[in-house]
């Protein structure tokens, strides 16, 4: 005995239905790409962001591993690099970790702001004892 299953009524090159605003909006986090640059007021802040944006958007098409282990990277090489150099490499990865910072000022939370500073600061000062032939 076979039994036939009676199969749903379909309909040949059927559209699928418009979607809502609901299903067009992103989720929160769900992308690390930035949204469109902010339209700030003028500035040497508005200036940096307007600087930065193209920067940015390379840098999130990049994987995400890649970026840390670059950075990593630089830093030790800084750390284990002869004199000459050792500060030049330290001074580079400051700065990329000061643009962040001042990038993303506004968003963070005090405790936050402080952690990163201080990151920052104690960089900073392993380059002058670096310079200053100390370490």
């Amino acid at each position: 005995m076979s039994k036939k299953r009676r199969q749903p009524h379909r309909t040949p090159q059927r559209r699928p239905a418009t979607p809502t605003a609901a299903q067009r909006t992103p989720r929160q986090g769900g992308s690390r790409r930035p949204g469109p640059a902010p339209v700030s007021q003028p500035g040497w802040r508005a200036g940096l962001e307007r600087a930065s944006y193209p920067i940015l958007l390379r840098l999130t098409r990049l994987p995400k591993w890649f970026l840390g282990l670059l950075t990593a990277g630089v830093l030790l090489g800084g750390l284990l690099a002869p004199a000459p150099w050792s500060p030049i490499l330290l001074a580079l990865v400051v700065l990329f970790l000061t643009w962040l910072l001042v990038l993303a000022w506004p968003k963070l939370e005090p405790t936050a702001r402080i952690i990163r500073a201080t990151v920052i600061a104690a960089l900073a000062a392993l380059i002058v004892a670096q310079s200053a032939g100390v370490l």
